[in-house]
């Protein structure tokens, strides 16, 4: 795997990982709270085996990954609206990657009920682990820098500063030196423009991923 290098899989579907767990994701809520459970279960079960398995397809081991960054996004045609213009990053995060997913998923209002609530909706992974010589944090200041970044381009800054829809910080300031831009990639509104534009509500019940600490 290289370092400072991005891996990307995209239109990665929650109904397509529920049917795979043996049940249609459109009926999940007609379930009783018990077999919900179990089928949320076999659902995560389900998706972080597949994004496993399409990363492992581009030579990138994501188990062994423990000190990496990585953006979830919205794929086409979908797009979020921030207080300065629209993008498909829903959340930036950092960590041993596998096991932030599995957090992500099953946190309550977290990853899963987010991709429900748009079960029709695919979405887009992006994964790298940084390296910069001489240090050891150096993935929590790229979490950082790739934060700020969004807020510049498309939160907005001072009082009215907003971070990707699931995340709640600015992540961890280190002050390295160093390094280029290479973060910046699955940030940038390239490719394809997206037809949609969502905004929550006030009656959004989502919590921020990373509400719960590191």
């Amino acid at each position: 795997m290289d370092k400072n290098s991005w891996y990307s899989i995209k239109d990665q579907s929650l109904a397509v990982f529920a049917r795979a767990a043996g049940f249609d994701l459109s009926i999940y809520n007609q379930y009783s709270e018990v077999v919900k459970d179990e089928l949320r279960s076999r659902t995560i079960k389900e998706a972080l085996s597949g994004i496993r398995e399409r990363l492992a397809e581009l030579d990138c081991e994501i188990d062994s990954i423990s000190t990496g960054v990585y953006v979830i996004c919205l794929s086409n045609p979908l797009s979020i609206q921030y207080r300065k213009r629209r993008s498909q990053v829903i959340y930036i995060g950092m960590g041993n990657i596998i096991n932030r997913l599995k957090s992500h998923f099953e946190k309550a209002n977290g990853l899963f009920d987010f991709m429900e609530s748009l079960s029709g909706a695919n979405f887009d992974f992006y994964v790298a682990q940084p390296a910069l010589a001489g240090t050891a944090h150096y993935y929590k200041h790229v979490e950082h820098l790739m934060l700020e970044h969004f807020c510049q381009e498309y939160g907005g800054l001072g009082d009215k500063k907003r971070f990707p829809i699931l995340n709640s910080n600015a992540g961890s300031n280190k002050n390295f030196n160093g390094g280029n831009e290479w973060w910046k990639k699955p940030l940038k509104a390239t490719g394809k423009k997206p037809q949609w534009e969502l905004k929550p509500t006030s009656n959004s019940e989502f919590g921020a991923l990373d509400s719960a600490g590191r």
